[in-house]
């Protein structure tokens, strides 16, 4: 895979914080192995606090217990949302599929043949 400096960069603080996959982080490996510039940019990246994304604000200093607590739980149920919009989308497409299968062997099938 070829990677311009650009999209090096770019994806310096997902690679700094481990957050690629293994194949994003080799291209970006073999990437810094051939290009000084971007060697130099990753060597120096951590000096630079302008490019770390900062949180919207810390658990432990801005919000109290409650609100902490009321926060998790948001995020759990957005979560659970998540996963309930999977299994209904997978349901979804499961019964789609069988639908087109029956569909598919009906319109196949000779006249006056049962199924």
């Amino acid at each position: 895979m070829n990677m311009t400096c650009k999209v090096a960069m770019d994806l310096a603080e997902l690679y700094k914080a481990d957050l690629v996959s293994e194949e994003s982080a080799g291209a970006i490996r073999a990437h810094l192995k051939t290009c000084p510039d971007c060697r130099r940019y990753y060597r120096e990246y951590d000096m630079h606090e302008s490019h770390k994304v900062q949180p919207l604000f810390d658990f432990d200093e801005d919000l109290s217990g409650m609100e902490t607590r009321l926060y998790r739980d948001l995020s759990r149920r957005l979560a659970h949302r998540r996963v309930l919009e999977i299994v209904g989308t997978s349901a979804a497409i499961g019964a789609g599929t069988i639908m087109l299968a029956i569909g598919i062997l009906m319109m196949t099938k000779k006249p006056g043949a049962k199924l």
